[in-house]
């Protein structure tokens, strides 16, 4: 069943990556809610809603995934099987990888320990992500007092489960993501968006893993969307090296 294609008539294909008795685990398409809330009752969409008029029987997510974030997003089946995976995100035994493109460069990996609101408000929390530089490219365009702008590919490895994290870590370490209209720089996002014809939020849920409550290893990698693939001709990345989608469980 791997890659068979659900449309979205506003934001474009949804990809299954993974089926069996107890998950549901597909590629989430940029501008997509993962389900509806009070908050957002106005949206015509949302993923939970999609999948269910395809896949009979329950189906709830296990984790979040902003709505203008694509890639990895699990869906359970049951509560046991639903509530195993939960756990393992609050014991921090699960892992999730991210892509991201930001401004400025880094050139060295580290970790953004800023703490964070476990949600939009209240009391922060310890909050900790990593990061680690894939590559970087300089465009030719006047932004500001700069006559070029400088971008960075990077892998972002969450380490704990804040509201916006990985965008509010990056904002506070003066390198926010490209396309990010709440915590980004406006400027800089209209200025790139004209430039490469690539619009939206730069951040991708590339890889999750947990360990199956029937044994074994869960593994899966999702593909970056079109969108990002025609960055290449502007930033001399190489960015089919990350359309691959794979699926792994390890015997237990």
């Amino acid at each position: 069943m791997q890659g068979v294609v659900i449309e979205s008539s506003r934001t474009g294909h949804i990809r299954l990556l993974h089926e069996d008795d107890r998950y549901l685990i597909v590629s989430k398409p940029a501008g997509l809610l993962v389900h509806r809330t009070p908050i957002d009752a106005h949206e015509p969409e949302n993923l939970k809603d999609l999948l269910r008029g395809h896949f009979s029987g329950k189906l709830d997510p296990v984790h979040r995934l902003d709505k203008p974030t694509s890639g990895v997003i699990v869906f359970g089946k049951d509560v046991e099987a639903i509530d195993a995976c939960k756990q393992q995100f609050e014991s921090k035994k699960t892992d999730k990888s991210y892509m991201a493109v930001v401004r400025g460069w880094i050139d060295a990996a580290g970790c953004i320990g800023k703490p964070l609101p476990k949600g939009m408000t209240g009391p922060t929390k310890l909050a900790q992500t990593s990061f680690a530089p894939l590559a970087k490219c300089e465009l030719p365009y006047t932004i500001s007092r700069y006559s070029s702008a400088r971008f960075s590919l990077m892998q972002c490895t969450p380490h704990t489960g804040r509201y916006h994290q990985i965008r509010l870590h990056f904002r506070h370490f003066r390198h926010p993501i490209v396309g990010d209209s709440q915590h980004g720089d406006k400027h800089q996002n209209r200025a790139f968006a004209e430039f490469t014809g690539t619009h939206g939020l730069l951040l991708h849920a590339r890889s999750f893993a947990f360990d199956h409550p029937e044994g074994g290893r869960l593994s899966i990698t999702a593909g970056l969307p079109p969108s990002w693939i025609q960055l290449q001709p502007h930033t001399g990345w190489d960015l089919n090296e990350f359309t691959s989608e794979q699926t792994t469980r390890d015997e237990p």
